[in-house]
């Protein structure tokens, strides 16, 4: 499923956790030019053993630029030896917990070379993630966890919570570089697990989804009538949710699983990484027929959505999981909308 440019950060976050040893203390980093200042104060550890400082980064500064988000400054070469948070401004908002929906704007910078990697606000798209140990970066956990709504936090994060000695060139992030964030906390939320509601039967002539004990979809199965020729997308909740319905420019956090339609090969899943899906309804961030399927159901709803091939990938495919015009087949879980 084509994801926006966004969630490439995502993505390298949860490279980056798979790869770290959340479990160990951070180390000092490589010749730290431009440690926090002497007024930081270790606090507890938050992300298993991974230590945070609070107090102001010397070397980084923040201000109102004349583009959309903060202007970040950097004295690079800048490093830090553990992960070190200084909020800029204090939100009133619920404090982030293990498990909660997390919304945020950011700025993602290398502090080795002062290089702005990211920014969510020239997209104006927030980035929505699931707050899970393990889950994403070692240090960003470690920052954010506690943090509240509405606060501003510039949170610098040395190698031993990133990408260490290897680094991740294919990222801008070279070995032995810390990571400098500026992020808006837009939104905490409690984040159900799977979809909750009244279930509902879907049609013949769709494949059947099978689920395991605890309700997780684990593919699709045609069985029964010939399945339906698909000229449009067919969205069939299967699970109907009291929520709110969605619309075009919310962002919605989804757990999905992705199939070749009617009952070939799982191309794709969320469920297995305890990660939700984020994205933006109605922006072509998602194939279009998402963007269709989903507009208007309800959050708390798991959709079924058979999607024909030139509303997904056309006649270029997404190789090599998914060839040349080929219809698909997604179970999605809306779990949140904002």
């Amino acid at each position: 499923m084509r994801r926006p440019p966004v969630l490439l950060l995502v993505s390298m976050l949860m490279l980056a956790a798979a790869c770290t040893d959340s479990g160990g203390g951070d180390t000092p980093a490589a010749d730290p030019t431009t440690p926090p200042e002497a007024t930081t104060e270790p606090t507890e550890p938050a992300s298993g053993e991974v230590p945070v400082a609070t107090g102001k980064l010397a070397g980084v500064t923040v201000t109102e630029g004349s583009g959309p988000g903060p202007k970040v400054e950097i004295a690079a070469p800048f490093s830090v030896a553990e992960t070190t948070a200084q909020v800029l401004a204090e939100g009133d908002g619920r404090a982030i917990e293990e498990g909660d929906q997390v919304t945020v704007a950011y700025v993602l910078a290398n502090g080795g070379s002062g290089t702005v990697l990211d920014s969510t606000y020239e997209r104006e798209q927030p980035q929505v993630f699931q707050m899970q140990d393990g889950g994403i970066l070692p240090g960003l956990y470690a920052g954010l966890l506690g943090q509240t709504a509405g606060s501003r936090v510039a949170l610098a994060v040395p190698p031993a919570a990133a990408f260490g000695p290897e680094g991740s060139p294919q990222f801008g992030v070279q070995p032995n570089e810390t990571l400098v964030f500026v992020l808006d906390i837009e939104g905490v939320t409690d984040l159900p697990e799977m979809a909750e509601g009244q279930p509902r039967a879907a049609p013949d002539d769709l494949p059947r989804l099978r689920v395991d004990a605890s309700g997780e979809p684990q593919r699709f199965v045609a069985e029964g009538d010939e399945p339906a020729e698909l000229k449009e997308v067919v969205a069939a909740p299967i699970i109907v949710g009291d929520g709110p319905r969605v619309q075009p420019g919310q962002t919605l956090t989804v757990h999905y699983l992705g199939q070749l339609y009617p009952d070939g090969e799982v191309f794709d899943e969320s469920w297995s990484t305890g990660q939700p899906f984020g994205f933006q309804l109605g922006t072509n961030g998602v194939i279009p027929g998402w963007d269709q399927g989903l507009d208007g159901q309800r959050v708390g709803s798991r959709v079924v959505l058979a999607i024909p091939s030139d509303l997904a990938y056309g006649e270029a495919g997404q190789p090599p999981a998914i060839g040349p015009n080929a219809d698909l087949i997604f179970s999605v879980d809306i779990l949140a909308a904002g």
